[in-house]
C-alpha cells in the first residue's frame, strides 16, 4: 500500500509521474537542438561532423571515442588538459599544428547541450532499443485506462467471499 498520499491525491500524483516520463523524450531532443545552434555559434568555425578535419579534428563519432567528462574538461578547459600534459590533449594538439582550442566559455549545460547534439549526430549501426517515441502517447493512455480499471475493480470488489 502507498502511504504518505491521501487517496485524493493518489491518482493526479500517478499522472503528473506519467507526463514527466512521457515529456522526458521531448527535452533531451531540445538539448540536441540548443546543442546545434552553441556547436554552429562556436565551435564550426574549426571543427566539422564527418565532413574533415578543419584548424581541429573532425567530431564525428567523439562522444563514443571519449568519456563525456574527459569531453566536458576538453570544451570547457582545454588549456589545462595540455598543462597536464593529457596524452590525448596533446596528440590533438600536434595534429593541430600546436594551435590550441580556444576555450569558448560556455556554462556547464551549455556544454551538455553540445554534447547531445554531437552524441545526436552519430549514426547507430545497432538496432535501437526501446519503445519509439511515437508509440508513447498511447502506452501512457494503457497504462492509465488499466490503472483506472485496477482501481474500480478494487472499489466494487471489496466484497469477503469466504472460501472453504
Amino acid at each position: 500500500m502507498i502511504t504518505g498520499f491521501s487517496k485524493r491525491w493518489r491518482l493526479p500524483a500517478l499522472g503528473v509521474l506519467m507526463a514527466v516520463i512521457w515529456l522526458a523524450p521531448i527535452k533531451h531532443g531540445q538539448a540536441a537542438e540548443n546543442g546545434q545552434e552553441i556547436f554552429l555559434d562556436n565551435c564550426a568555425a574549426c571543427h566539422t561532423i564527418g565532413k574533415g578535419k578543419l584548424v581541429g579534428p573532425d567530431l564525428a563519432g567523439v562522444t563514443s571515442r571519449r568519456e563525456a567528462g574527459w569531453l566536458k574538461r576538453q570544451i570547457n578547459d582545454p588549456e589545462g588538459l595540455i598543462a597536464e600534459k593529457d596524452p590525448i590533449a596533446m596528440q590533438l594538439l600536434k595534429e593541430a599544428d600546436n594551435v590550441p582550442m580556444p576555450g569558448p566559455e560556455l556554462s556547464d549545460a551549455d556544454v551538455v547541450a553540445v554534447i547531445a547534439y554531437l552524441k545526436s549526430t552519430e549514426k547507430q549501426a545497432d538496432v535501437a532499443v526501446g519503445l519509439p517515441s511515437q508509440y508513447m502517447p498511447t502506452l501512457l493512455i494503457s497504462i492509465l485506462v488499466l490503472i483506472g480499471l485496477t482501481l474500480i475493480g478494487l472499489k466494487v470488489g471489496n466484497k469477503k467471499v469466504d472460501v472453504r
